[in-house]
Formats: C-alpha cells, structure tokens, sequence
C-alpha cells in the first residue's frame, strides 16, 4: 500500500495521478515557491525620495533599470510632473542607487543603436 506524503515514517510517496506527481516534487524539493518577481532594495538620491529605500523590480539580467520615472499627480488635477532617476553603482548601503535628475534627460550611458527610435 503506498504511503501519503503526510506520513510521518518518511516512507516514499507514490503517485496516483499528474495533481500527486505535482505535490510529490513540491515537497521533494522544500517549500514551494512561485517563481515571482524578484526585487533588489535601491537607495534614492535627491528629489522627492531622497533617502528612502525601495524595493525596484529586476530585470533579466538581475539589476534594476538604468531610469526610473515616479510620476507626481498635480494636486489640481492638471498635468502631473515626472522626476526621473538614473541609476548608479550603491553608496554603502545597496548595490543601486538612483540619483534624482532635475531636467529629466535621457540616461548617458544608454547606447545609441542607429536602429533605435527617439524618445
């Protein structure tokens, strides 16, 4: 008779079905974990979020994107104002940190690929 995956002894658990294969792996390998998005913490540098910590989605290769747009609603409803942020290596504290930029201009060390439009 085969033994649950609940069972204490530690006898090895035999599948019935795809939903038991599924469950037999997930408790093979550990605690489940959904494969999410991942995070990296970013120190903010000047502008509206100076000093704060924040945790910025990665991309593919692991870091954070070389800008970082916070759009600010106007408080009368009219146009909201955009602060950009461009990345640099940590100061101490994080491996990022992205430096406030008063005039918004597009990131310096960004190729310019003679395919690419204009932004």
């Amino acid at each position: 008779m085969p033994k649950s995956l609940d069972d204490p002894s530690g006898g090895t658990a035999r599948s019935t079905g795809p939903a038991s294969r599924a469950g037999a792996r997930a408790v093979r390998a550990g605690a489940w974990q959904p494969w999410g998005v991942r995070h990296e913490e970013t120190e903010f540098v000047g502008g509206p979020l100076d000093g704060r910590v924040l945790e910025v989605v990665t991309g593919l290769t692991g870091q954070p994107p070389l800008d970082y747009r916070v759009p600010v609603p106007a408080p009368e409803g009219g146009p909201e104002t955009v602060h950009v942020y461009h990345r640099e290596p940590g100061r101490g504290r994080t491996r990022w940190a992205y430096v406030h930029d008063p005039e918004g201009s597009p990131h310096p060390d960004r190729l310019k690929w003679p395919w690419s439009k204009r932004r």
